[in-house]
């Protein structure tokens, strides 16, 4: 390495680090509050479906949703990665490029959203292998019926915020999905308990809200990406579709999306099979009401995750990979901090805050039971999510998903109907045992994979210039520090 690298990478080593704890924190708020805001969302649809006072419709809500995300979520999975190509284009210095990245998600979506009415037929059919109580059955059904025609507008929206947290504007998204939170809460008040002259629609109600406030945050996404300043600055008018910039969403998003349906999938078949199924409604009242203040936990440290990954691809976009590991590392010290606090709280109020929801004794012990259960995993899975991001923002999403499709089949699904078939005197704690060893070990191998520093040698440019190998100023930079790192 030469002596002018070796003083540019102990620069980036030495400098900056006060502004970096700030960078973190400036751009990690928004986006917290984004993803906080869709659990919020579940959440507050719980606890209005909760106030019907029927057992059905608790039971019911969490699989029909379940059951959506298992279609939408490859589409998210591909389009989260417009974070990853927009950070690093404006860490290069190419803001233009930025925008066209905006648009190719937004066509993926639309195609999406279209198949979505080809699915719709075969909802009876997948509602009623889950093998629920006939009438859960019926509540599912009018649920997902509604929330499968979310799927464009959600993975549109999805696709948008990822292109304003990559080019950090991350209040943007902030802003919108607290407006789509009043708009559902709005909407599905009215439409669940009847009021305003609507007939009570129930569990359906709370669907509809879903699909106005998501496609409202879509609208509002749109239009500020056709504002003048953001399309100056980074080329929100180039709407043309790049079959180019589309294959690099759909090459680099894959794996993502693929392991995000693997897990909702494998979650899925967990609450609906491994718990519902073989342990009965109460055991399924109870665990779906522990998930509610797991969303509580999770969601906003993937929140602070995609800001971890905009920071990363920045970073790595401008030649500084010790700087994206400082990120990556403040990043940690935040997420560990915020889920650890969690942790004590399900651990020492466990009974409390299942008996909110929910005051049957049995609920409440077998709930109790689950909470334990987070409350182990919690540092764990604060860790899985800080490095998975942090790769994502490096593009290195092949190996990190392979470690969850792995984990999620052979530990959650294998494991989970192991204990069940060896110790069914456990009940669904069996299950939700197999459930911390999956993020245990999930967490462990991506802490490997981050620091075996594999993610520094990928470069999701290259050859951009019609040049094979062309490399920028930035990525020699890059070069020397992993040259640094792995003298080390």
């Amino acid at each position: 390495m030469s002596s002018e690298g070796l003083k540019s990478s102990e620069r980036i080593e030495a400098g900056g680090r006060p502004g970096e704890w700030r960078g973190v924190v400036a751009m990690s708020i928004p986006v917290v509050v984004t993803t906080s805001s869709r659990a919020m969302m579940d959440v507050a649809d719980y606890i209005m479906i909760s106030c019907l006072r029927q057992d059905e419709a608790q039971a019911a809500i969490l699989p029909a949703q379940l059951v959506l995300f298992c279609y939408i979520v490859l589409g998210m999975g591909i389009v989260s990665v417009v974070n990853t190509f927009t950070a690093q284009q404006l860490g290069r210095g190419r803001q233009q490029a930025c925008g066209a990245y905006a648009w190719q998600g937004i066509y993926i979506a639309a195609i999406f959203g279209l198949l979505a009415l080809a699915v719709i037929p075969g909802l009876p059919m997948v509602i009623a292998w889950m093998g629920h109580a006939p009438e859960v059955q019926k509540l599912e059904l009018a649920y997902s019926r509604v929330a499968l025609l979310t799927s464009g507008p959600s993975i549109a929206a999805a696709g948008l915020a990822h292109f304003f947290v990559g080019i950090h504007r991350p209040r943007v998204t902030m802003w919108t999905a607290i407006e789509g939170n009043l708009v559902n809460i709005a909407v599905s008040v009215v439409l669940i308990f009847g009021y305003l002259g609507f007939e009570p629609m129930g569990i359906a109600g709370a669907a509809w809200g879903t699909l106005a406030a998501v496609s409202y945050r879509t609208l509002r996404l749109t239009a500020t990406l056709l504002m003048p300043r953001t399309a100056r600055v980074f080329g929100s008018f180039s709407w043309r579709f790049s079959p180019r910039k589309a294959w690099d969403l759909v090459r680099v998003g894959t794996p993502c999306g693929f392991q995000w349906l693997a897990e909702v999938l494998g979650w899925a078949l967990f609450v609906t099979v491994l718990v519902a199924q073989r342990f009965g409604t109460v055991h399924q009242i109870a665990t779906n009401t522990a998930w509610q203040y797991l969303r509580v936990s999770f969601l906003p440290a993937m929140g602070l995750g995609i800001a971890l990954t905009a920071l990363v691809g920045k970073s790595i976009g401008a030649g500084q990979p010790r700087r994206a590991v400082r990120e990556t590392r403040i990043a940690l010290a935040m997420t560990v901090g915020y889920m650890g606090t969690l942790s004590l709280i399900y651990f020492l109020f466990r009974r409390t805050l299942i008996g909110w929801f929910n005051d049957d004794p049995e609920i409440i012990r077998i709930g109790a039971q689950v909470m334990v259960c987070a409350a182990v995993f919690q540092l764990f899975d604060a860790a899985g999510i800080t490095y998975n991001s942090a790769l994502r923002g490096a593009g290195d999403t092949f190996w990190p998903s392979m470690i969850y499709i792995g984990c999620t089949w052979g530990i959650l699904m294998g494991g989970g109907y192991l204990i069940i078939q060896l110790l069914p005197e456990m009940g669904s704690l069996g299950p939700w045992l197999a459930a911390s060893i999956l993020i245990i070990v999930a967490a462990s191998l991506l802490w490997w994979r981050w620091h075996s520093r594999a993610w520094m040698r990928i470069n999701l440019f290259k050859g951009e210039d019609g040049r094979p190998g062309a490399s920028s100023d930035a990525e020699e930079r890059a070069s020397a520090c992993v040259t640094a790192c792995e003298a080390r």
